[in-house]
Parts: structure tokens; C-alpha cells; sequence
């Protein structure tokens, strides 16, 4: 037939693929079941109770306050007044809006975009690794993604990891595409996916991007040269969608809120510094606990990295180092189905690595190498029943191999589960074993005992993942918090008490350390005046004092020298003790935080 030639770019004669036997639409749909019913195992585990799931104040009340105003919207505003705007680029916000604009403001609202994204991550996935490796590690891998407890977790919070991970994984679809076509247009697509998940979470976007260039310079059939050239403008594309908000923003007139996290006031500081070097460095932010180290993300501690992600991880390099011979000696790395292979195995070697070793450290930020274990494990699954052009362990060392990975993960259960949990990790286990050890030949019988003897194996590596995401929906865990949230009690005692006496100022309080009141602004939706940030200034004293000479404000809300010595003992809070009166006692408040009326008096006025 006569056509465009992808590879090429050239019109002319086009060989168009045969059609295999039975490759009509009864067939198509036989492959689509397995992967619909995967994908609503995943929504099912991302949605059942998601109201009930506690959110992430400190965006939340950015989602509040973006909802006020246009102005707010577009500089991603935290709180009312426009004084401060969120630490990342507002796009994940920007959907968080629109969905409480549909549906309310509510728990379920907020977290419907990263529940949908994690769960439309899976069927992306399934359809990337089955077009470079086949139908059968498609569908392990998008099992694995399905029921991994970490993305269960984190796609179940309202941050924005998840929205991420499937912007990750859009691109890395986008580059098996392009792999396989020769074709610059999917590659600058995939350039567009990372620049839109760099306007969700910043350098962690970018986790994946080592391996889709390995990808495509390994397999694009297409000459060293264009290749090189592809690359070059799939670059340039995601240069420009990336710094696209933070250009418009800062080219914008007008007064523009103060990054959260900035020491200067600029996007651009609170990009690359605070959410860059900053959080590398573990100089800035709140950490995880465990502190870096080779195990940390296998361990059981504080954080459960273990639980969440260790088994994904054991299973992944198990399988890897199974099937890496099988890989190497038929010198299939070349290959769309080889290269996508080694691609996956360093993506997820650099994530593990990464997080190892980076010192501020929260669990949701885990969610970006989950795409690349659970196509590892999808690899590993495909190579042991020759899915894709792969091999059947033919042999007894290979077989050995498979015995091996497969001990490697019944050992980390026994380790990490409970009995009933591991014992049924071993015996998926025998099971895979022994299927393999006796499906040998070319047959279609052997054929479909290897296929058996796969879901064995997968079945070996997600029983304790699914037994976890399952308690993770049961007890309506999440990875949200708060930045230094005050408690719930003496939120109420705050709008009971300043709601009537503030109702004629612009500014409901000012306060020395503005997260701690995201609840406030959630529920009262008024601007507050925040003045610092992570301990940077951002309102003078001179703009506090004509602020309540004019009566824009009336009271201050500080913490104690002892609690937050950086924040609340220089001159603006010393300021406010000497001159303001203190009626802490009056509105209930702990020894810890103290609340001065300024100005002159105020009469209580009823609502």
C-alpha cells in the first residue's frame, strides 16, 4: 500500500505487517479482559474508602485558596491573600480545583486526580512493556503496579506523586513508540510528558529519563545521526514545557506571591535550591527517618519501607538476575524487546540508588521507581515463558536460576510477613518450580504450562504486596500530613474565638509560621498574613505596623521562643510581645503558642 513510512518520513510503497491467524476482534478482545480486570483491581484499591483517607493540609489549603480567584490560581496561592505561593508549580492543583469545583470541596474530591492517575498509570504500563516485550509481561507487570503498596498508598493521598509516576510512565510509552517507529514525533511527545510531570514534582520527574534515551539509542532503527538529532529536539521540547510556568510567572506583572521554601522570592530558588540541592542534601525540609544507608528501603522500621516497597524490590532484582543470561546470550539487547529490558533494570537501579542515599526522604516519594520494578518484574516473568521473543528456561542452570530468585523472595517474606502470608509465598513458589522443571518442548501444552508456571511466579512475588495494599485500604492509611499542622482542638479554639472579632479586618491574624494553619484556612477561606517562610522573612515589620495602624489586622498568632526559636524570636515577633496584649488564655490556647491582640480594642460582633 501506499503510505507515510514512519521510520523514514518518506511517502511510497509500505509493506504493510501480515495479519496472524485469528487476529480479528474476538481475538482483541480475549487480550483485553486480563488488563481491564487488572486495572479495576487497581481502582478498586485506590478508591474503595478514599474519602475516609486523611489529606495533605498544606495543599489542600492551597487548593482553597486557588479556588478564590484567578490570580490565585495561576500563581498556585497557599493561602487567601496571595502572599505565599506553594513550593512546586501548580498543575496537579490546577486539577485538584476543577474537581472541587465539579464536586465540592471535600476529601474525595481532592484526591480523585492522583487516584486517577495512579490507576490509569497501570493499563499505560501494560500497553508500554507489551509492545516492546509481549502480551504476558504486560500483563505481570501491570499486575505488579496494580497491587504494589506503595503506589496503593501514595495514589490513595492527595500529593502529587502519583500524577507524576503516570506522566512518567506516558513518557516512557511514548518512547517505546518511538523506538520502535524510528519516530521523532512520539520522541518529542515523550519530551512533553517529562516537561508536564516536571510541572507536577519538579527533578523527580526526571528519574526515568536516563533510561528512555538509553532506549531509544539503543533500539530506534534509525541512523547514529538522527538518532542524536531526535534526541536533541525531544530535549528541546521538554525544555520549553518544562520552564513554560515558570517563565510566564515570572514575566507576570503585578505583584507575585513568595514561593514557599525561596530565599529570594523567586520560582526559580524554591525550583532548583530548596526542591533541588536542598532536599538532596537533607538541608531543608522535614526527613525520613531511617537515615540513608545500602538497606534502607528493604528495612521493616519506622516508615515500612519494607513492607511497601521491599518486596517489589528483592522480586525485581531476583528476576533480573534470572533472566540477564538468558538476555545476554541470545544478544538481544539491541532489541526494542532488549533495550526496553536494560532501560527498566536502570531506571530501577538508579531509584533504589537515589533513595538510598538521599538525605530528605518521605515515602511517597518512592512511588517514582515503582513503574520501573514492576516492568522488571514484568521482564523477568516474560523471559522465563518466552514471552516476546524470549527464552523458556530451557536449561537446568536456567532453571536453577528461576529456583533461586524465587527463594530470594519466599526468604524476604519469611523475613518481613506473618506466617500465612509467606507459607503461601512458598508454596506459589514450588509450584512455579515444579511446573517449569516439567514444561519443556516446543509444544503448545508445555507452551501453556509455562504460562501457568509465570502466574505462579508472579503469584510468588505479589502475595504479600496484595495481603499489604489490602490492609492499606482497610485502615485508611495515607502518606499526606501536614507541615507542623496545629492540633485539631486548638484549630477550632482559633476560628471560635478570632471568627467574631476579626470580621471587619482584611486579614483574619497574622502568624510567624503560616503552615500550621492550612486547617484554618480550609474552613474559614479568609487571607491570613503570613510573616516568614521556612524562617526567610517575607513581611517587614514597617508592613506589619501600617497593617494594623490601618486595621488590617488585629491579632498575631506566634509560637514560643522554646518551640521554634529560628521562627519566632527575631524583631518582628519581639515587636509584637512588647506592644500587642496577650489573650492566649482567652481563646484556650497551649503554653507553646501565644495569640496578641494589636491595635486598638475590638468588640466582639455577632455573625
Amino acid at each position: 500500500m501506499i503510505g507515510l513510512d514512519e521510520r523514514t518520513g518518506r511517502s511510497g510503497m509500505v509493506m504493510a505487517a501480515p495479519r496472524p491467524p485469528g487476529a480479528g476482534l474476538p481475538r482483541t478482545v480475549r487480550s483485553l479482559w486480563p488488563v481491564a480486570l487488572i486495572t479495576v483491581l487497581a481502582g478498586a484499591l485506590r478508591l474503595v474508602e478514599l474519602g475516609g483517607v486523611v489529606g495533605n493540609t498544606f495543599y489542600d489549603a492551597a487548593v482553597r485558596s486557588m479556588s478564590l480567584s484567578w490570580h490565585n490560581f495561576f500563581f498556585g496561592a497557599f493561602d487567601p491573600g496571595a502572599i505565599l505561593a506553594v513550593d512546586k508549580p501548580p498543575l496537579a492543583l490546577w486539577l485538584q480545583v476543577a474537581c472541587v469545583k465539579v464536586l465540592g470541596f471535600n476529601s474525595y474530591a481532592l484526591k480523585l486526580p492522583e487516584t486517577l492517575g495512579g490507576t490509569l498509570a497501570v493499563p499505560l504500563l501494560y500497553d508500554a512493556v507489551r509492545r516492546a516485550v509481549g502480551t504476558a509481561a504486560g500483563l505481570a507487570a501491570a499486575a505488579t503496579l496494580a497491587v504494589l503498596p506503595i503506589s496503593v498508598l501514595t495514589a490513595r493521598s492527595d500529593t502529587m506523586d502519583s500524577l507524576t509516576m503516570m506522566l512518567t510512565v506516558a513518557a516512557l510509552w511514548c518512547a517505546v513508540r518511538a523506538a520502535g517507529l524510528g519516530s521523532r514525533r512520539w520522541l518529542v511527545l515523550m519530551g512533553v510528558a517529562f516537561g508536564l510531570a516536571f510541572n507536577v514534582k519538579l527533578l523527580q520527574a526526571f528519574l526515568a529519563l536516563p533510561a528512555v534515551v538509553l532506549l531509544y539509542g539503543l533500539a530506534a532503527p534509525v541512523a547514529k545521526r538522527r538518532r542524536a538529532l531526535d534526541l536533541a529536539v525531544a530535549g528541546l521540547a521538554l525544555v520549553v514545557v518544562s520552564l513554560s510556568w515558570a517563565v510566564a510567572v515570572s514575566l507576570a506583572p503585578g505583584r507575585h506571591p513568595f514561593p514557599v521554601g525561596s530565599t529570594d522570592g523567586t520560582v526559580w530558588n524554591a525550583m532548583f535550591v530548596f526542591n533541588g540541592l536542598g532536599r538532596a542534601t537533607g538541608s531543608v525540609g522535614l526527613g525520613f527517618v531511617v537515615p540513608p544507608g545500602p538497606v534502607r528501603l528493604l528495612g521493616g522500621g519506622a516508615g515500612h519501607l519494607g513492607e511497601l516497597l521491599g518486596s517489589a524490590l528483592v522480586a525485581a532484582v531476583a528476576l533480573a538476575a534470572a533472566a540477564a543470561p538468558a538476555l545476554v546470550r541470545k544478544g538481544r539487547v539491541s532489541t526494542l524487546s532488549g533495550a526496553f529490558t536494560t532501560a527498566v533494570m536502570l531506571w530501577g537501579a538508579v531509584g533504589v540508588v537515589l533513595f538510598s542515599v538521599i538525605g530528605v526522604l518521605k515515602v511517597r516519594y518512592l512511588d517514582a521507581v515503582a513503574p520501573a520494578l514492576a516492568a522488571t518484574v514484568g521482564c523477568g516473568i516474560g523471559a522465563l515463558i518466552g514471552s516476546g521473543g524470549g527464552v523458556a528456561m530451557p536449561r537446568a542452570v536456567d532453571l536453577l536460576r528461576l529456583a533461586a530468585a524465587l527463594a530470594c523472595c519466599c526468604g524476604y517474606a519469611f523475613a518481613i510477613a506473618d506466617a500465612a502470608v509467606a507459607w503461601s509465598t512458598t508454596i506459589a513458589a514450588v509450584g512455579a518450580i515444579v511446573v517449569f522443571a516439567t514444561a519443556r518442548g516446543a509444544s503448545r501444552p508445555a507452551a501453556n504450562a509455562r504460562m501457568v508456571g509465570g502466574a505462579l511466579a508472579l503469584g510468588c512475588c505479589l502475595v504479600f504486596p496484595l495481603h499489604q495494599s489490602l490492609a492499606i485500604v482497610g485502615s485508611r492509611q495515607s502518606d499526606a500530613g501536614g507541615l507542623l499542622t496545629l492540633p485539631a482542638r486548638v484549630q477550632r479554639d482559633l476560628w471560635r474565638y478570632l471568627g467574631p472579632r476579626t470580621i471587619a479586618a482584611r486579614y483574619e491574624l497574622a502568624v510567624d509560621e503560616p503552615f500550621g494553619l492550612a486547617p484554618l484556612i480550609i474552613h474559614d477561606g479568609r487571607p491570613i498574613l503570613p510573616l516568614t517562610s521556612y524562617g526567610t522573612p517575607i513581611v517587614t515589620l514597617g508592613a506589619l505596623q501600617q497593617a494594623v495602624r490601618s486595621g488590617a489586622v488585629r491579632y498575631a498568632l506566634l509560637y514560643t521562643c522554646k518551640a521554634r526559636p529560628l521562627i519566632a524570636c527575631g524583631a518582628t515577633p519581639t515587636w509584637v510581645r512588647q506592644n500587642g496584649l496577650d489573650t492566649s488564655a482567652a481563646a484556650r490556647l497551649p503554653n507553646w503558642l501565644r495569640l496578641y491582640r494589636l491595635g486598638p480594642p475590638s468588640r466582639p460582633s455577632a455573625r
